[in-house]
């Protein structure tokens, strides 16, 4: 489930909550949202956002056993030589399985903040990817357009890697999965059908969208693997736990 870490009333004692009661409930993960810094357009509801990986580590310490994901990271605004070392111990110190979601972001006006080119950002996502995956696996070479290194080191070697999960709904977001990452983690942009249409043409494709409670079973009927899902509250929560179990 999707964790309150932004919104207007999002407060750690919330967070927390939720947490140990998704863990309680026995849901497989915990799921944290990113947003650095907003203009006018995003206010609502990401003026107030808690950083995803700090939040996810410090809910590692509140529990004993839930996945921790982030949907979804805003990947051209991480140097991703630092955001593997980050993920790699978040796994490595939580003792966690670790979904990184990611994705190109939509807002400009943060990329114009943080002084990050807006447009082209997918080529640069990209080879993020193909960055954080030689990490992982100990290459000491890289050769690319944007980052580049030779014989260099950058312990520890999380095992397993954690699973890439990229969002987004367009033609290209759907590329990227199939041949960068490990699942296709659609939001905004992609009903029931869309992912139909998807998992008919791509039956390998791993299919895990991001969605509400009243989707979950069109969302399952249509081929996804399963659903990261928000809540309104707790009593959602619970009434959903008594529902699938």
């Amino acid at each position: 489930m999707i964790l309150p870490n932004y919104g207007e009333g999002s407060t750690p004692d919330g967070i927390r909550r939720v947490a140990e009661t998704a863990e309680e409930l026995g849901f497989d993960s915990v799921w944290a949202t990113e947003h650095i810094i907003v203009g006018p357009e995003g206010v609502d509801p990401y003026g107030r956002v808690y950083a995803p990986l700090v939040t996810l580590g410090w809910i590692a310490g509140y529990t004993e056993r839930i996945g921790l994901g982030t949907s979804i990271l805003l990947l051209p605004l991480h140097h991703p030589i630092h955001l593997a070392k980050e993920l790699a111990t978040l796994q490595q110190l939580s003792g966690r399985s670790v979904f990184a979601g990611i994705g190109l972001g939509w807002h400009r006006d943060e990329f114009e903040f943080l002084g990050v080119e807006f447009e082209g950002r997918g080529r640069s996502v990209d080879e993020s990817i193909g960055v954080m995956r030689a990490l992982w696996s100990g290459e000491r070479d890289f050769q690319g357009r944007f980052w580049s290194w030779h014989d260099a080191t950058s312990d520890p070697l999380p095992s397993p890697v954690p699973e890439i999960w990229v969002g987004g709904s367009s033609d290209r977001a759907i590329r990227r999965a199939r041949e960068l990452g490990d699942v296709w983690h659609p939001s905004r942009g992609s009903d029931p059908e869309h992912v139909r249409r998807v998992k008919e043409q791509y039956p390998d494709l791993r299919i895990v969208p991001r969605t509400s409670p009243d989707r979950v079973d069109a969302m399952l009927d249509a081929g996804a693997e399963g659903v990261v899902v928000t809540f309104p509250d707790e009593a959602a929560i619970r009434e959903f736990a008594r529902r699938y179990r």
